[in-house]
């Protein structure tokens, strides 16, 4: 039972952020600081899991991606009450917790000053990229299931990012490791550099892919047929939801915890394929990724530190995927790699020797 219920930790994880914002003051900073201890901690202590274990009830693995969109939207609605101020009361949340746990959450919340939205905005931030756009990207690549699809838009729209599930699936997936791959960094690129990169070229890479998409269906590139436009549409939706809360300043909020989430997503894409490249002519294979297996990783990300067998087989649910010990291995668990990537001369210096590995065994033969 072990092996089913170690995919719910991130379901665990957004408890405190939500409990956090919703008492103010400092207690805004709970979940942030419990996610961080959880999983660097948790890939610190435990060992590798490179278990494939076979599983009858795969129900309860999908389970947990399908409570992240109903979990990120209460985080979210969190996040519009805690900006309110004096007797605002959004939704009426405050006075329906006051009579639960008699407590006074909206006097609590009033209390609150810059330095505690700011871990509410970086608790949420992180989560909807942990959670949400994890999960969403799991559900992504589910083209069959017209219900995955919509759930992992609605995932991605609260990070602001309409064009996930048109590039990832259709562009990345097919150009990894190629000058034609936004999200792929180049050698000596660093994080600040292939941030704005990626996030430009691969929105232009999705509108090519959806006009594409459009004209040989025959149907018009505006509104309703358009998933970019819908996209942007989803979006606003949250934004709409942080206006009514207390205007704009529960706005600045969504977008504030919205750039973190993509900019955590984009981080992500750096660790991933770092340097690594392929012939275009070439066949996606396990070392074109950077794989790890460290377990806190793992469990918390639903197995996309398996990345290389997910790139080598993205049609397979996350359950399955191998661990392929022998792939190009990062350094650290996946949230300690990304705070070493934020200083470049320190990612360099431990990634280059990695690097020069690599292209000694692989960059021959693509």
């Amino acid at each position: 039972m072990i092996h089913y219920l170690k995919y719910y930790i991130m379901l665990l994880l957004i408890l405190p952020t939500i409990i956090g914002i919703l008492l103010g003051g400092h207690w805004m900073w709970l979940g942030f600081v419990v996610l961080f201890i959880v999983v660097v901690g948790g890939d610190a202590l435990l060992s590798d899991d490179i278990s494939t274990p076979e599983y009858k009830h795969t129900w309860i693995l999908e389970l947990p991606l399908h409570l992240a969109l109903p979990m990120i939207f209460i985080l979210l609605v969190s996040l519009a009450w805690s900006s309110g101020s004096g007797i605002s009361d959004f939704l009426g949340i405050g006075a329906w917790l006051g009579k639960l746990f008699d407590y006074d959450f909206i006097q609590s919340r009033n209390g609150s000053v810059w330095v505690d939205y700011l871990g509410a905005v970086i608790g949420t931030g992180f989560l909807v990229a942990g959670y949400g756009t994890n999960a969403g990207h799991e559900l992504c690549h589910r083209l069959q299931n017209r219900i995955a699809i919509i759930e992992s838009r609605w995932l991605l729209s609260a990070s602001c990012n309409a064009d996930f599930t048109i590039e990832h699936v259709f562009g990345h997936h097919f150009t990894v490791g190629t000058e034609d791959d936004p999200a792929t960094a180049r050698r000596g690129e660093n994080i600040y550099k292939f941030f704005p990169r990626s996030t430009i070229m691969g929105h232009i890479s999705a509108w090519k892919l959806e006009l594409k998409r459009l004209k040989k269906k025959h149907q018009s590139p505006w509104f309703v047929h358009n998933k970019m436009f819908t996209g942007y549409a989803m979006s606003l939706c949250w934004i709409g939801i942080f206006y009514a809360a207390a205007g704009l300043f529960s706005v600045i909020l969504f977008l504030g915890q919205a750039f973190l989430a993509k900019f955590l997503f984009e981080a992500v894409n750096y660790m991933e394929h770092y340097g690594l490249t392929r012939r275009p002519d070439m066949p996606v294979r396990p070392e074109h990724s950077w794989n790890t297996n460290r377990r806190m990783s793992s469990m918390v990300l639903f197995s996309l530190t398996r990345h290389s067998s997910h790139h080598e087989k993205p049609k397979i649910p996350y359950w399955v995927l191998d661990p392929y010990t022998s792939a190009p291995q990062m350094p650290f668990g996946y949230l300690t790699t990304f705070f070493l990537s934020l200083v470049p001369p320190l990612w360099y210096r431990i990634m280059e020797p990695r690097l020069e590995k690599w292209y000694s065994e692989y960059a021959s033969v693509g």
